[in-house]
């Protein structure tokens, strides 16, 4: 069984990984669907690719501002 200290000081490192991996996807995926070819006039893709834009640019936010906090 694993020490509980040793899991406590590495599953938070894990965590802020998928965060900033989710981040870096959503953010990559958002830009491919607002510059990807699309069929004629939609407004619809260009307005999802915005808001992943967003959400991957928040993702990658809460990465950098949890990395910045001090473990307790």
């Amino acid at each position: 069984m694993d020490d509980p200290k040793t899991v406590m000081k590495k599953e938070p490192r894990k965590s802020l990984f998928i965060l900033l991996a989710a981040g870096l996807f959503t953010l990559i995926i958002g830009i491919v669907v607002m510059l990807g070819p699309g069929s004629g006039e939609t407004d619809m893709g260009g307005n999802a690719g915005w808001v992943m834009i967003l959400i991957g640019t928040g993702c990658i936010i809460g990465y950098v501002l949890a990395r910045r906090q001090k473990p307790k």
